[in-house]
C-alpha cells in the first residue's frame, strides 16, 4: 500500500451555490459600485460652470521660446553647502528679440548667475519666492537685451538641495 491518500470515484462533488444566489451577488456587486462612484464621485462630475469662471486664465506661449543652459549656483548660506539648479526659457516678443538673446547669451548667463548665487535657501522656497525670481530674472534679461522684446520667464526646472 502506498501512503498516498486514495480518492474515492464515489464521492460526491463540492456542493455548487445556486446559480440564483451567484447572480444576485453579482448585482449586488454592481449596483454596491455603481452608488460608490455616484456619492464619491458626484461633486466632482457636478463642479458648478462658474468654478471655471472663475480660474485663473491659461497663460499660452505666443512668443518663441529660447531655452537657456542649466543653472547651479551655490546659494549664500554661509558653512552650508547648499544648491540650487535652475533650467530657464526666456518667451521672447519675436525671431528678432531670440536672435538679440542667442548673440547675448553670456551677458543673460552671468547676470543670472551673479543673482541667483545671491539667494539664501529661504529666499527660494514657495511659490511666492519664485514668483520673485522670475520677476527679478526678467528685469535683468530685459536690461541687457532691451524694453519690450521680454515677455516672460518660464522655469522648466527648479531644485533646491
Amino acid at each position: 500500500m502506498s501512503d498516498e491518500p486514495t480518492e474515492n470515484p464515489e464521492a460526491p462533488p463540492a456542493p455548487r451555490p445556486p446559480k440564483v444566489v451567484v447572480a444576485l451577488l453579482a448585482v449586488n456587486l454592481l449596483l454596491s459600485g455603481f452608488i460608490l462612484v455616484k456619492v464619491m464621485g458626484a461633486p466632482a462630475l457636478a463642479a458648478p460652470k462658474e468654478a471655471h469662471a472663475q480660474e485663473a486664465p491659461r497663460r499660452e506661449v505666443v512668443g518663441p521660446l529660447v531655452v537657456l543652459d542649466p543653472f547651479v549656483v551655490n546659494l549664500d548660506e554661509p558653512g552650508i553647502p547648499r544648491y540650487l539648479k535652475v533650467q530657464l526659457q526666456v518667451e521672447v516678443k519675436d525671431g528678432g528679440a531670440a536672435k538679440v538673446l542667442e548673440r547675448n547669451k553670456t551677458l543673460v548667463r552671468d547676470a543670472v548667475l551673479g543673482y541667483l548665487s545671491g539667494l539664501k535657501v529661504n529666499e527660494t522656497l514657495g511659490a511666492a519666492s519664485k514668483d520673485r525670481i522670475r520677476e527679478e530674472l526678467e528685469t535683468q534679461v530685459t536690461e541687457i537685451l532691451g524694453e519690450g522684446r521680454v515677455r516672460r520667464i518660464v522655469f522648466a526646472d527648479f531644485v533646491v538641495q
